[in-house]
């Protein structure tokens, strides 16, 4: 569960590398343009570009985190489509089920990226097990 308390702790840079790899990897199958990304880490410019440096430091809880759950709604996604055309298509699709409510899985992770990703990865989750 996320604590608003502090700043979080910093990952290690080895641990946020790979971690950085697989975002980078998600993001390219989604089509996702620098603005969403920054948006859905919640990163300024600055810290974006801090961060996709080609020698990254330390990333911090929060960031990990949230890669973190786009990492598990890739995972189900790969679950759910039978290729990554289809996961990418997915994504964008506009959805009149909950918690969406007619925007895409993307656009309701970028109006509320910390909340959004959580509901959005719970979401996946649920209907890859179906």
């Amino acid at each position: 569960m996320e604590s608003n308390e502090g700043p979080s702790p910093a990952v290690p840079a080895n641990k946020a590398a790979v971690a950085l790899k697989g975002f980078r990897y998600i993001m390219a199958q989604w089509g996702c343009t620098e603005a969403e990304q920054k948006q859905l880490l919640g990163l300024s410019q600055a810290e974006f570009d801090e961060l996709t440096a080609d020698k990254p430091g330390e990333m911090s809880g929060q960031v990990l985190q949230r890669i973190s759950y786009l990492m598990g709604i890739a995972r189900a996604l790969d679950a759910l489509c039978p290729s990554d055309d289809r996961a990418a298509e997915r994504i964008r699709k506009p959805t009149t089920e909950e918690p969406f409510c007619g925007l895409s899985p993307l656009a309701f992770m970028l109006a509320d990226p910390q909340d959004g990703l959580k509901m959005t990865r719970r979401y996946f989750d649920w209907k890859a097990q179906l």
